[in-house]
C-alpha cells in the first residue's frame, strides 16, 4: 500500500493512505514530466538531419503524449483511478492528428468515443494501441505527401466488454501479406495480449479495418 509512515511508538508505525488530492498532485507532476520530455525529444526530431531518427523520435513523442495525457485527465478527473475514455482519446486523437503531417497531405482522423468511465490503466493501454494503429494507417496505406482519412469507432457492450474499429481509406493490396514485424506491430500485439483482446485486419478495395474484441479489466488499486 502506498503512503505515509507515522510513528506511533519506539516500535510500531501506522500506515497513512495517500490522500485523494495528493494523489491527484502526483499525477499533475507526472503528466507535467512526460510533457517536458516530450517537448526535449521533439526538439531533438527537428534538430536532425535524418529522416529515419526524426521519424522515430516522433514516434516516440506519441507514444509518451499517450501516457501523459492519462495523468493529466486523471489530474482533472474526480477519481484517483478512473477517467472517461472520451474527453481522453478526443484529446490525444487531436494531437495525433497534428503530428501526422501538415497542409495538403494532412491526415484527418474522426474519432466516435462512447463516454464511458474506465480504469486508468485500460485507458492507457487502448491510447497507446490506437496511436500505433493511427501510425501504422499514416505510414502504410497513404503516401506522404497524400491526406487522408482515419476513422476510429469505441463502444462499450456491458461494463466488462469493449467493441473497436480503426480503418483507412487508402488503396489495399488485398494479395499483399498484412504487416507482422516492426516496432509498431509488436506494439500493438503486446497491447492486445494485455487488454486480453482479439484482433483482425480485413483489407479490401477500400481501404483496411483493424476489427478488436476485448475485456474492460477492473482497476488496480
Amino acid at each position: 500500500m502506498t503512503g505515509d509512515l507515522s510513528s506511533r511508538s519506539a516500535d510500531a508505525t501506522i500506515v497513512v493512505p495517500v490522500a485523494p488530492m495528493r494523489q491527484q498532485e502526483i499525477d499533475h507532476r507526472i503528466a507535467n514530466s512526460l510533457q517536458l520530455i516530450s517537448s526535449l525529444l521533439s526538439m531533438q526530431a527537428r534538430e536532425t538531419c535524418d529522416q529515419l531518427v526524426c521519424d522515430s523520435l516522433r514516434a516516440a513523442v506519441r507514444r509518451i503524449d499517450a501516457v501523459a495525457a492519462v495523468h493529466q485527465q486523471l489530474y482533472q478527473s474526480s477519481s484517483a483511478h478512473t477517467l472517461d475514455i472520451e474527453p481522453y482519446l478526443l484529446e490525444l486523437t487531436a494531437k495525433i492528428e497534428q503530428g501526422c503531417s501538415g497542409g495538403v497531405a494532412r491526415k484527418q482522423i474522426t474519432a466516435e468515443i462512447q463516454s464511458f468511465e474506465v480504469p486508468a490503466d485500460f485507458a492507457s493501454m487502448l491510447g497507446i494501441l490506437i496511436n500505433e494503429l493511427v501510425i501504422n494507417a499514416c505510414k502504410h496505406a497513404y503516401a506522404p505527401d497524400e491526406p487522408g482519412d482515419i476513422d476510429i469507432c469505441l463502444f462499450f457492450l456491458n461494463q466488462s466488454e469493449f467493441r473497436m474499429e480503426v480503418r483507412d481509406y487508402g488503396i489495399a493490396d488485398v494479395h499483399k501479406a498484412p504487416i507482422t514485424s516492426g516496432l509498431g506491430m509488436r506494439i500493438i500485439e503486446a497491447m492486445s495480449r494485455k487488454l486480453n483482446a482479439v484482433h483482425v485486419h480485413i483489407a479490401d478495395e477500400e481501404g483496411t479495418r483493424f476489427l478488436m474484441r476485448g475485456t474492460v479489466f477492473p482497476s488496480r488499486v
